[in-house]
């Protein structure tokens, strides 16, 4: 559905998408202005364009929970889903959660972009919340990650802690993006090994340190390894397996694979897509998979 945005109709995204659901626009799908992806905060003008584009199928799967305590909560999301309802209606992991325990009040406390997989941390009521986040204040929550990145020229790092600062800005297509170079950047630390590597690409285990917007994206285009099926920060969207075959990337080959709490803590392996990225490059599958104890 496309509208042209009139007087009255609002001075955000967010409030024209009202006007346009009501006039019977669909509520779950893409939303761009002029032509660029839009986000419901944005400021529109009398004469701006809005399309609502059908939203792209996503074979999602169930989210899960995989541990909790005293009204904390380590879930699985898949990629796909998003961490919040969106203005559209759409489910998130926070509807799965009110669904799952009926109702009552939940809190995503550990981020995941809507197409990032991988475990994440909820919070039941307000006792829950704060007790996070004076974990997260002490440097008590740890967060492990795997990413399939490009395989830079120079391919001698092995480990190290990225720790250029990131702040919020829009790139030239008008997204949302994380930058050094934006007013106000904040301290951000990214601790990185190379798990594996292959022909075509490597595959990182991270931690990171702070909780930036798109952190571990950002730190590793700049550290001149962009992740697979990132465009936003210069990823490549497909990839040429070892029989010349061209696959998509069709979302950031990242995944959350542990959070660990005091007393509580949580892995899910990779999924099916992330790990055919990498074995397609060359990489051996076995290098995505890790033991872990429960504490």
């Amino acid at each position: 559905m496309q509208w042209a945005v009139q007087p009255g109709d609002g001075r955000t995204v967010g409030e024209v998408l009202a006007r346009m659901l009501e006039e019977g626009a669909p509520t779950d799908g893409r939303v761009f202005l002029n032509g660029r992806p839009a986000e419901p905060n944005e400021p529109v003008d009398v004469g701006d364009h809005l399309t609502i584009y059908p939203r792209r199928e996503v074979a999602l799967a169930a989210p899960e929970v995989l541990a909790q305590r005293d009204g904390v909560v380590l879930v699985f999301k898949p990629a796909g889903l998003p961490a919040e309802t969106t203005k559209l209606g759409q489910d998130s992991l926070v509807s799965a959660m009110l669904t799952r325990f009926k109702g009552g009040k939940v809190h995503v406390a550990t981020r995941l972009d809507t197409m990032v997989s991988g475990v994440t941390v909820c919070t039941l009521g307000r006792d829950a919340s704060r007790r996070v986040a004076q974990w997260r204040e002490a440097g008590l929550i740890q967060r492990t990650y795997l990413a399939v990145t490009v395989a830079p020229a120079d391919g001698s790092f092995t480990e190290g802690v990225w720790d250029w600062p990131l702040g919020k800005q829009r790139d030239r297509g008008g997204r949302h993006v994380s930058s050094p170079k934006a007013p106000g950047a904040k301290p951000a630390r990214t601790h990185c090994r190379v798990r594996a590597r292959a022909e075509h690409g490597w595959l990182l285990e991270l931690q990171p340190e702070t909780g930036r917007m798109h952190q571990i994206r950002a730190h590793a285009a700049l550290a001149g390894l962009p992740l697979y099926g990132d465009g936003r920060y210069g990823g490549p969207s497909s990839l040429t397996d070892d029989r010349g075959a061209v696959q998509a990337v069709r979302r950031p080959a990242l995944h959350a694979l542990r959070v660990e709490l005091p007393h509580l803590a949580a892995e899910v392996a990779p999924p099916d897509d992330l790990v055919g990225w990498w074995t397609a490059l060359g990489g051996d599958a076995r290098a995505t998979t890790t033991t872990f104890d429960d504490v």
